[in-house]
């Protein structure tokens, strides 16, 4: 029977798309002829972590999001992001350690799959839930209901689900709101260690990537 379960934010997480999703987005806003001002990133860059299509609509509330948001999902298709080096051995020590992995990701699946597909990472997770594939996005508290209905079809209940992010807004936050343990990673380069600890999340739970995930887990199983 798995130990736990751990669900991943995907990107910023698993994937290096930080500051690549944001280029991609301001070619999105070149093509369209969108106005794309230092005051404009720095209102997504606040926003990051929630769905592509609140982003758009924030920055450009008069522009057709749809399209926008399908030239955006072209890009990223086209050519995935890589994952931060270590990822996959990180994530199969844990698998193979019986924990049960999960995504949930502002990414509709359209972009996931092939994000996963293009690192090996695919055949790692038992669950994926996509920002499409339920009414209600990060961090509302339902978002993540799919994964703790899918972790107790084995025996892991809500509290025994650790979640890993790389923001406040879209990761922290959900974590909060369903009382369960979290972890933020930097790798994001999102937020930093100083705004998670003013957040409120505990300093031992602030880490520089997963690749220091398992070390940490699988010396508390150990331990316990």
């Amino acid at each position: 029977m798995a130990k736990r379960g751990i669900c991943f934010d995907l990107d910023g997480t698993l994937i290096n798309s930080g500051s690549g999703g944001l280029v991609r987005l301001c070619e999105v806003a070149k093509t369209l002829n969108l106005p794309m001002s230092e005051k404009i990133q720095g209102r997504l860059k606040a926003m990051w972590g929630q769905h592509p299509s609140n982003l758009i609509n924030t920055a450009w509330p008069d522009t057709n999001i749809g399209a926008a948001y399908k030239q955006w999902e072209d890009l990223d298709i086209a050519e995935p992001f890589l994952a931060f080096p270590g990822t996959m051995i990180a994530l199969a020590r844990l698998y193979f350690n019986d924990f049960l992995l999960s995504i949930l990701t502002s990414r509709n699946i359209r972009t996931t799959i092939p994000q996963l597909v293009h690192n090996d990472l695919l055949e790692l997770f038992s669950l994926i839930i996509a920002a499409d594939s339920s009414r209600h996005k990060k961090p509302h508290p339902e978002s993540i209901r799919p994964i703790f209905d899918k972790y107790q079809t084995v025996g892991i209940s809500p509290k025994d689900v650790i979640f890993v992010g790389d923001t406040i807004e879209g990761d922290w936050k959900l974590a909060q709101a369903v009382g369960i343990e979290f972890y933020a990673v930097l790798s994001g380069r999102i937020d930093t260690r100083e705004k998670f600890l003013f957040a409120g999340v505990s300093e031992n739970h602030i880490i520089d990537s997963v690749v220091d995930l398992p070390d940490i887990l699988l010396n508390i199983q150990v331990d316990n």
